[in-house]
């Protein structure tokens, strides 16, 4: 064991000496308090659990400017007294068509995975629906009878920039929905730096889209203000899903708009708290091609990664391709494809190849299942191979994905962190300062603390206006409507809050 010098004259340890033992003696009684404490949230069937239903954490129009309620089930473990439960917010799939975040057949079986482990789940409903095509050659998918389902009308997109709007709603939604449980922690014993994100299909999207899409230099521009939809082709279905239940709507001239969408962060719950995750997982999702061309995925607060995917799915494709390409291309049973106005997308192992050739990958992990793709020379039986398979577009043994993605989160989930919020507020304050009005049009005021330097950045990190302030008011007008943040110093110390402009 080191010993530690005396002093001469007084026979004591040097002050110095004395502090570096005591830091020594409390760093390892905090490394062993930590693995003490440490939860195990890897070990599955843990806990029952209960559900809070259909909780309202927003309201949003869709993409006929029809609103949208969008409700939210929080699954509870019982039985576990931690307080910093780690949460996770899920995204059910569906074709950005249809699909609920009670659908026993689909996200369900995942997350009650991760709800027996200990987790807090969220699974969440989206904004669904996209524009259809004017015209479509005959024969179509389900008109008048056909093999096909008569939803398969509905898989006629207008053009590739409707499933992009679509993801790009569901990001916007899926970032409110984790501001809003964020705002509510306490209430549901969760840890705020301790938050994941999840989906399947397209879900899977939208997951990797919350994850990665946080500047706004990466909306892509599809998602801008774009001329009008056209009128539905007669014999397409504008089919889609409010409130977990599908209908068809016929469309008038003004719900064919299609405006600018706004900030990658959207408008709800502007409540202080950002959306960033430490984990993303997707199961057999991807994300659109401006993805990997802009880099979503760099910066250093990119989450940790899990992706699962079947290497044959034949919805959306393993590598580089337009969803439902497969199945449309050589399986539409002599009806006209429906994927011709989809979007080229990523998929997992798209995905996995752009990190292999990073310098600096994000952390992450992949769980492929192997299969063997359909043969396009002999589809007409290959094609029945995989309708009986489910094209391949499954979680194939969930106890061994929640296993796998559970023990990969283990080291951000299971040890007690700080729980400090991850939103961007205040930093050595003995006043909470408040924001106020919100959002502001005129004059944004800072109450609880005298400001003296100021600056503004907008959503780009771009600095647009910086000053002295005497009365604590400081004038937005010229500010274009938006989010921004504000960095100050007061007598206390420092400031940085973000705000809301409306116009």
């Amino acid at each position: 064991m080191q010993g530690y010098p005396l002093n001469p004259s007084a026979g004591i340890l040097h002050l110095p000496d004395l502090c570096t033992m005591r830091s020594v003696i409390l760093s390892t009684l905090l490394a062993f308090a930590l693995l003490a404490d440490a939860q195990d949230y890897v070990t599955p069937d843990q806990y029952t659990f209960r559900v809070d239903t259909d909780l309202i954490y927003g309201v949003d129009t869709n993409y006929m400017g029809l609103l949208d309620t969008l409700r939210l089930d929080i699954y509870k473990p019982n039985g576990n007294t931690d307080t910093q439960r780690p949460l996770v917010v899920f995204v059910h799939g569906g074709n950005w068509l249809g699909g609920c975040k009670d659908d026993p057949n689909g996200i369900v079986p995942m997350l009650q995975q991760m709800v027996k482990r200990g987790y807090v789940v969220a699974s969440v409903n989206y904004r669904l629906g996209w524009h259809k095509d004017d015209y479509v050659s005959d024969p179509v998918a389900g008109w008048p009878l056909s093999f096909w389902p008569l939803t398969y009308r509905a898989f006629y997109a207008a053009d590739s920039a409707e499933m992009k709007r679509a993801i790009y709603r569901g990001m916007q939604d899926v970032k409110g929905a984790i501001r809003w449980m964020k705002a509510r922690a306490a209430q549901d014993s969760v840890c705020v730096d301790k938050v994941f994100v999840g989906g399947e299909s397209a879900g899977g999207f939208i997951a990797l889209a919350t994850a990665f899409l946080d500047r706004e230099a990466e909306k892509p521009a599809a998602c801008g203000a774009l001329p009008d939809a056209p009128v539905p082709y007669y014999k397409t279905l504008n089919l889609t899903t409010l409130n977990c239940v599908a209908d068809t709507f016929t469309v008038n001239g003004g719900m064919l708009a299609r405006p600018d969408l706004g900030l990658v962060e959207g408008d709800l719950n502007q409540n202080g708290f950002d959306a960033r995750v430490r984990g993303v997982a997707n199961f057999f999702g991807g994300v659109p091609y401006e993805a990997l061309a802009q880099d979503w995925p760099q910066g250093v607060d990119t989450p940790a990664v899990y992706m699962y995917h079947q290497t044959c799915d034949g919805v959306v494709i393993f590598g580089r391709g337009q969803p439902l390409s497969t199945m449309s291309a050589y399986c539409n049973l002599g009806s006209t494809p429906w994927h011709f106005n989809y979007p080229t997308m990523y998929g997992s192992g798209a995905i996995k190849a752009a990190f292999d050739a990073m310098a600096s990958p994000p952390v992450h992990l992949t769980d492929f299942e192997p299969c063997v793709p359909l043969d396009p020379n002999i589809a007409l039986f290959d094609c029945s191979r995989y309708a009986d398979n489910g094209s391949y577009h499954y979680t194939a043994n969930p106890a061994l994905r929640g296993q796998n993605l559970s023990a990969f989160w283990a080291p951000l989930a299971g040890v007690p962190g700080s729980c400090i919020s991850t939103s961007i507020s205040t930093a050595h304050q003995a006043v909470d300062p408040v924001l106020f009005p919100q959002p502001a049009s005129e004059m944004l005021q800072v109450s609880g603390v005298p400001l003296r330097t100021w600056m503004i950045m907008d959503a780009q990190g771009r600095i647009v206006s910086n000053g002295t302030s005497a009365t604590n008011a400081i004038d937005v007008r010229y500010l274009k409507a938006g989010i921004y943040l504000l960095q100050a110093r007061t007598a206390e110390g420092s400031l940085r809050k973000r705000f809301v402009v409306a116009r």
